[in-house]
C-alpha cells in the first residue's frame, strides 16, 4: 500500500510545481541623456540653445551650466543648474580631446604693394605663437584688394600678398605643407565701393588659423 501513496506525492508535487508563476523581469531602466550649456572656450560668452524633443515639449538654456535631462518619448526636464565638479566628470575627457575654435587674423597693407602697414607687421609673431599652440594646424591665406586698377591685376595681386604672409610664416618656422594661399582680388570687399576706389580696409590678408 505504500507504492500508490508515494506516486500520490509525486504527482501533487508536479501540479504545484507548474502552478508556479514564472519570475518578474525588471523593466530595463529608460536611457537619458544630458545636455549642457557650456560658455565659449575662447571668449567666455555665454549663447542659449533651445532642445525640443520629437514627441513634443521643449526647454531653452539660457545660462551657463544649465542643462536639462532628455528621456526618450518624453518632453525634456526643466532648466535647472549643474554643479561644476558634476561637468568635469562627465564631460571632462571630452572638453580635453576638443579642438581649439578657428581664429582668424587681419593684415592691411599699403596701396597698390605687398607692404604690410606697420600695425599689420606687429601681428605676424602673433599668429606664429597661435600656430605654435596648435597640435596640428592648418592655415588658409587669402588675399584681397581694393577697387583701385585692373580686376585680373588686382586678383594676382591679391595672390602676391598671401604669397608674401606664407613666406613670413614659414620663416617663422611653419611647416609649408599645411598653408593653403589662395587670391580673391577685389571680388569680396570688406567695404563696398565704387569701382576705381581706393579703400585701406580691403587691402588686406585674411589668415585663418584651425
Amino acid at each position: 500500500m505504500s507504492l500508490p501513496r508515494a506516486l500520490t506525492v509525486t504527482v501533487t508535487t508536479l501540479v504545484a510545481l507548474s502552478c508556479t508563476p514564472p519570475p518578474k523581469v525588471a523593466p530595463a531602466p529608460l536611457r537619458s541623456d544630458l545636455v549642457v550649456l557650456m560658455p565659449d572656450p575662447e571668449s567666455g560668452a555665454v549663447g542659449a540653445a533651445t532642445i525640443t524633443a520629437t514627441s513634443g515639449g521643449s526647454v531653452e538654456l539660457t545660462r551657463a551650466s544649465e542643462g536639462t535631462r532628455i528621456v526618450a518619448g518624453r518632453a525634456p526636464g526643466a532648466a535647472a543648474p549643474v554643479a561644476d565638479a558634476d561637468v568635469q566628470r562627465i564631460f571632462g575627457g571630452a572638453m580635453t580631446v576638443r579642438p581649439l575654435a578657428p581664429k582668424q587674423f587681419v593684415l592691411y597693407f599699403d596701396t597698390a604693394s605687398e607692404t604690410l602697414t606697420p600695425e599689420s607687421q606687429a601681428l605676424v609673431p602673433q599668429i606664429v605663437t597661435e600656430v605654435r599652440g596648435r597640435p596640428a594646424p592648418d592655415l588658409t591665406v587669402i588675399g584681397h584688394t581694393d577697387t583701385t586698377g585692373d580686376a585680373a591685376a588686382n586678383v594676382q595681386l591679391g595672390l602676391r600678398r598671401a604669397t608674401s604672409i606664407r613666406d613670413l610664416l614659414v620663416a617663422g618656422g611653419l611647416d609649408p605643407s599645411r598653408v593653403d594661399v589662395a587670391s580673391h582680388g577685389e571680388a569680396n570687399l570688406l567695404v563696398a565701393t565704387p569701382d576705381n576706389t581706393a579703400e585701406a580696409r580691403n587691402r588686406r590678408v585674411e589668415v585663418t588659423v584651425r
